[in-house]
């Protein structure tokens, strides 16, 4: 292996370590979000949602988050989950270019399980 290759395999652990640390913080405010009256928002496909989701979450898949922003309190906490956290965190930069404040990226749902 050379030297670039190296360097590639080290940021790539970085990266993936950085985003589990990120998950977790997260996840351990999921409690207190929830007693502030949080709304736990997924935003996969209807399809998805429908196979499996969090009790008590909400779908709003993320190709329709801009049309249904109205539907959502920006005084209260939204968490945000989909299947990988990539959708999550895209909208996560909607909601905040829209106004939101106190959001919520956990990244998949079935980390929202035991909650």
């Amino acid at each position: 292996m050379n030297d670039n290759m190296i360097y590639v395999f080290i940021a790539l652990i970085a990266f993936l370590a950085y985003k589990k640390y990120a998950q977790y913080k997260v996840l351990k405010l999921v409690p207190s979000l929830l007693e502030q009256g949080a709304k736990i928002i997924d935003v996969r496909t209807q399809g998805e949602f429908v196979l499996a989701k969090k009790d008590g979450s909400i779908n709003i898949p993320l190709g329709l988050l801009e049309n249904r922003i109205n539907e959502l309190d920006n005084t209260k906490p939204i968490i945000l989950c989909c299947a990988s956290g990539s959708r999550s965190a895209m909208a996560k930069r909607t909601l905040k270019a829209n106004g939101f404040e106190n959001v919520h990226n956990v990244g998949t749902w079935k980390a929202l399980r035991k909650f």
